[in-house]
C-alpha cells in the first residue's frame, strides 16, 4: 500500500477500499487516525515535551520514543501526532526502517532556525491530519497487515476487483531482500497474467542503465503507460536527479 495515496485518491466508486501492506504502520495509523479530532494545543504538549526540538538531539531522543511505542505497538492519538512530526523533522520525510524492523532516519537539520517547528507547519501538521481523517471517514475503508502471498485467491484472481500493485522498484537480483524476495515479485507478475480483475501496477523498466528484464518481457501484453523519466528520491537525492523509465502497466485501456 505504500504511503496509501493511491487508495485515498482514486476516482472510482467501490463497495470496500482495501488496502494491505507488510509494514504495519501504515494500516495501523489509517485505521486509528478516523477516531479524532486534532488540534494545535494537543500538539504543543508534545512539542514542549521534548525542549521544542531546539537541539539536533532532540530529535534522537524523540526517535528512540517513537521506536519504543511503535515496538510495543502503542498507536494512540499521541502517537499519532508524534509520527507526522518524526517524518516532518526526518531526512527526506521518507519512512525507511532497518532489517531490525527500528525507524533509522537521520535528521533533517534545524538550518538558522531556534527550534524545528514554526507556528505556519504545526498548523500545517494538525490541518493534515483533519483532512485525513475526514478522507478516512468519506468511504469504507479496511486496513489489514499481510505479505500479499497470504492474501486470498479471491481478492487477487477475482473478477469486478481493481488491483492497485505498487511494489517495491526491484532491478536485478541483488536488490531482493527476505521482505521483498523473487518469490514476491514473480508471483506479482503472474498475477498481471492470471487475474480477471481490472489492474494497475507500477514499476521500473530501467534506472541508470539497470533493465527489469522480467517486467520488460510482459509490456507488449498489456497496456504500458511511461509516466516518468527521473527521480530524486531516496538517499541519493543531493546527488542530484537519477534517470529511470518509471511506467504503468494496466489491462484497463481507454
Amino acid at each position: 500500500m505504500g504511503s496509501g495515496n493511491l487508495i485515498l485518491n482514486v476516482n472510482c466508486k467501490a463497495n470496500k477500499y482495501i488496502g494491505n501492506d507488510k509494514t504495519k504502520l501504515i494500516p495501523k495509523l489509517y485505521t486509528e487516525i478516523p477516531k479524532y479530532k486534532y488540534t494545535l494545543e494537543e500538539l504543543e504538549v508534545i512539542v514542549n515535551q521534548f525542549n521544542r526540538f531546539s537541539e539536533k538531539d532532540d530529535y534522537y531522543k524523540f526517535r528512540n520514543h517513537w521506536n519504543q511505542k511503535y515496538a510495543d505497538d502503542k498507536f494512540d492519538k499521541s502517537f499519532i501526532y508524534e509520527t507526522i512530526l518524526l517524518l516532518k523533522m526526518c531526512s527526506n520525510s521518507m519512512i525507511r526502517f532497518n532489517s531490525q524492523g527500528v525507524f533509522n532516519q537521520g535528521f533533517r537539520g534545524l538550518g538558522k532556525s531556534k527550534e524545528f517547528f514554526a507556528d505556519s507547519m504545526k498548523k500545517l501538521c494538525v490541518d493534515g491530519l483533519n483532512n485525513l481523517s475526514d478522507t478516512l471517514k468519506s468511504r469504507l475503508y479496511e486496513f489489514s497487515i499481510s505479505d500479499f502471498l497470504d492474501l486470498s485467491h479471491e481478492d487477487l484472481y477475482g473478477k469486478d476487483n481493481l488491483l492497485l500493485i505498487d511494489p517495491p522498484y526491484i532491478l536485478q537480483q541483488n536488490m531482493y531482500t527476505q521482505d521483498f524476495s523473487q518469490k514476491h515479485d514473480k508471483c506479482l507478475l503472474d498475477i498481471l497474467h492470471k487475474t480477471k480483475s481490472d489492474f494497475v501496477y507500477f514499476n521500473y523498466l530501467n534506472r541508470d542503465g539497470q533493465n527489469n528484464d522480467n517486467l520488460n518481457n510482459i509490456t507488449k501484453q498489456f497496456n504500458t503507460i511511461h509516466i516518468n523519466s527521473k527521480t530524486a528520491s531516496g538517499q541519493g537525492r543531493s546527488q542530484g536527479s537519477r534517470k529511470v523509465k518509471e511506467v504503468i502497466i494496466t489491462n484497463v485501456y481507454m
